[in-house]
């Protein structure tokens, strides 16, 4: 998310939100404004409350499942030089392949789309031949299996929890409560500047409450302050530069870091992901 996004998106629209209670013309309806009022805020808080208790969760457990990835995609790295030291440069490669192209993609669609990339990592792990017979050798190579069917357990936890827990038609429904609501808020202003400005609040709160579920639901958050960062570990144990896609400084995910990286110049993004490496240093 870009600064001005986040400006606009935190700070401008609630403040509009606020004046409008301030300045709006004041009117009254001959209906029973409290009764409805509570009536759809009822409603709406259940609604809402479900969507954010769904979305929280899938949130946690697709943070959960992504530092999983992470720490089984290392330790298939350091079992498989055990098992076969000379295999270790190119399943180094592709580990960093995989998370490479990973970045390409936002996190909810990144599992459907590095499957070519994921294959060539198992296709490695298949192959490994210990070099000789040495237990911790054997051992690891059975434990590397293991490791192997936990990694695909969680990519297709991933894929499970990635998706939008809010459809359109939920954001119709919140969205057509929201404004039924805002215009019963606006009805019940006495003129005195004091009702205004709490109203102006609860209209700001009511608009930052959908915006925090959209954040959540699409994995902005998580985008931002951890996925990352978090593959970035996985760059030093293959013994790789950090990697850090373009976009992630032109939304503002992070800032450039001090130290040496590498990125990447697309010829053609978002519309393909076919790219050229490029090696920063600082």
């Amino acid at each position: 998310m870009t600064r001005l996004r986040k400006i606009i998106l935190w700070v401008l629209i609630p403040i509009i939100l606020l004046l409008t209670a301030l300045i709006a013309p004041l009117y009254k309806t001959d209906f029973d404004i409290p009764t409805i009022a509570m009536t759809v805020s009822l409603v709406f808080t259940i609604l809402v409350g479900f969507f954010i208790a769904t979305a929280t969760t899938n949130y946690l457990n697709f943070n959960s499942y992504l530092a999983d990835e992470s720490a089984y995609l290392i330790t298939i790295h350091n079992l498989g030089k055990l098992i076969q030291p000379s295999a270790e440069k190119k399943l180094g490669h592709a580990i960093d392949q995989y998370i490479i192209a990973s970045l390409d993609f936002p996190l909810i669609s990144y599992i459907k789309n590095t499957d070519k990339e994921f294959d060539e990592i198992i296709k490695i792990i298949d192959d490994l031949n210990p070099q000789d017979k040495k237990i911790k050798r054997t051992a690891a190579l059975n434990y590397i299996q293991e490791i192997k069917n936990n990694l695909f357990q969680t990519r297709q936890s991933i894929l499970l929890t990635a998706p939008r827990t809010t459809s359109k038609i939920h954001w119709v429904v919140l969205i057509m409560l929201t404004l039924l609501l805002g215009y019963l808020l606006l009805a019940l202003r006495t003129g005195e500047i004091f009702s205004q400005i709490v109203i102006g609040i609860v209209l700001g709160a009511l608009y930052l409450i959908l915006t925090l579920l959209n954040e959540v639901d699409n994995d902005h958050f998580l985008e931002e302050s951890v996925a990352l960062e978090d593959v970035q570990n996985i760059f030093r144990v293959i013994g790789k530069l950090k990697y850090y896609p373009p976009h992630a400084f032109e939304k503002g995910y992070i800032k450039e870091p001090l130290e040496n990286y590498r990125t990447a110049v697309y010829k053609n993004y978002p519309y393909s992901t076919e790219k050229k490496m490029v090696v920063v240093k600082k």
